[in-house]
C-alpha cells in the first residue's frame, strides 16, 4: 500500500510539473504542431526578438522564445518539451538573448523546483500567481452549464470589445495581467483545443473566457468580467461552460492561476470544485544592464 502511495504521488508530481509549464505560458501554436517544431534560423546577433522563434536548449529541452506585447528587446521564454532547463543552459539562453539586444528576459509561470536555475541566474520574481487545480472523475461527469446568460462566440467582430472588457476587468491590477490582440490570440493558440465564449449585455460585451486542453488536462486560460457585471453569475457561467466543456473534450482534470489577491476569483474557483496548490507560481525577470 504505501509503495502504490508513493507511485501515486511521484505520477502526480510528474504530472504537475508538465502542466505547469503549460499554463499561461504561450507552449506552440496549432499551425506550428501540423508540421514539426520549425527551428528558425534566427539572427545571432542584434535586433531583438521579431517573432516566435523555437530552439533546441541543453539536454533535449527546446524553449519557445516570442517578443513579449510586441516589444523586440523583452523576450518570454518557455519550456514547451522535454526536461526544464538547468543552471548551464539558462546561463547559455541569456548569453543568447544579450548578443540579440534583448534587455528583459521574462519566464513562464514557475513552480519552486523549477525557478531554481533561473534565480542562480540573477532572475528576480515579476509576479506571483496562485495555482488552482479541479480534478474531473471519469465516473462523476463535470454536470451540464446551465445559465440564464447567454453565453455566444466571440470571433474576430467581437474582439476589440472583448478586450476592451478586458482591460476593464483588470484595471486594478498591474498591466502584467492586461492582455491585448497577440497575448490574447496566443492563449487561443496554446493548446491542442481551444474554446472562447463571452456574454453580451446590451450588445457589449461584459465577460469572457477562454478554455483549453492539451493531452488530458485543462486550462482556463482567462476569465474576466467587467466591475459593473460582476455578482450576477456571469463569471460562474462562463466558468460552468468551461468546466463541462473540457469534460467532454476529454480532459481529466482543470488547472487556473489567479491573482494572489483576488478574493473574489478565487471564491469562484472554489465553488466550482478547485482548490489551492502549495507553493504556488512565480514569473521571474532578470534585466541586462548596458
Amino acid at each position: 500500500m504505501v509503495r502504490h502511495h508513493r507511485a501515486e504521488a511521484a505520477r502526480d508530481a510528474q504530472q504537475r510539473r508538465r502542466t505547469l509549464f503549460d499554463i499561461d505560458l504561450r507552449p506552440p501554436t496549432q499551425s506550428a504542431r501540423r508540421r514539426p517544431l520549425a527551428h528558425r534560423r534566427a539572427p545571432t546577433t542584434g535586433s531583438g526578438i521579431n517573432q516566435v522563434e523555437y530552439r533546441r536548449i541543453g539536454n533535449d529541452s527546446t524553449v519557445r522564445i516570442s517578443p513579449w506585447r510586441g516589444d523586440a528587446s523583452t523576450a518570454q521564454v518557455v519550456t514547451v518539451r522535454g526536461p526544464a532547463p538547468d543552471n548551464a543552459t539558462v546561463l547559455n539562453l541569456l548569453e543568447l538573448l544579450g548578443n540579440r539586444d534583448v534587455t528583459t528576459v521574462l519566464t513562464a509561470a514557475l513552480s519552486p523546483d523549477d525557478q531554481r536555475p533561473f534565480t542562480a541566474a540573477g532572475f528576480t520574481p515579476l509576479e506571483h500567481l496562485t495555482l488552482m487545480h479541479r480534478p474531473l472523475q471519469p465516473e462523476e461527469p463535470a454536470p451540464p452549464s446551465r445559465s440564464p446568460h447567454r453565453l455566444s462566440r466571440i470571433g474576430r467582430r467581437r474582439l476589440a470589445d472583448t478586450l476592451d472588457a478586458d482591460a476593464d476587468a483588470f484595471s486594478s491590477f498591474s498591466p502584467f495581467w492586461r492582455f491585448d490582440s497577440a497575448a490574447y490570440a496566443e492563449a487561443c493558440e496554446a493548446t491542442d483545443l481551444s474554446r472562447q465564449r463571452c456574454v453580451r449585455v446590451d450588445g457589449q460585451v461584459v465577460a469572457y473566457a477562454i478554455a483549453g486542453r492539451s493531452s488530458s488536462s485543462g486550462f482556463v486560460q482567462r476569465l474576466a468580467v467587467r466591475p459593473g457585471h460582476e455578482g450576477l453569475g456571469i463569471g460562474s457561467a462562463l466558468l460552468a461552460d468551461a468546466i463541462s466543456w473540457l469534460d467532454r473534450a476529454g480532459a481529466r482534470d482543470v488547472w487556473v492561476n489567479t491573482q494572489p489577491d483576488n478574493d473574489r476569483a478565487r471564491l469562484l474557483y472554489q465553488r466550482h470544485g478547485f482548490a489551492e496548490r502549495a507553493g504556488g507560481l512565480v514569473v521571474l525577470r532578470h534585466d541586462t544592464v548596458r
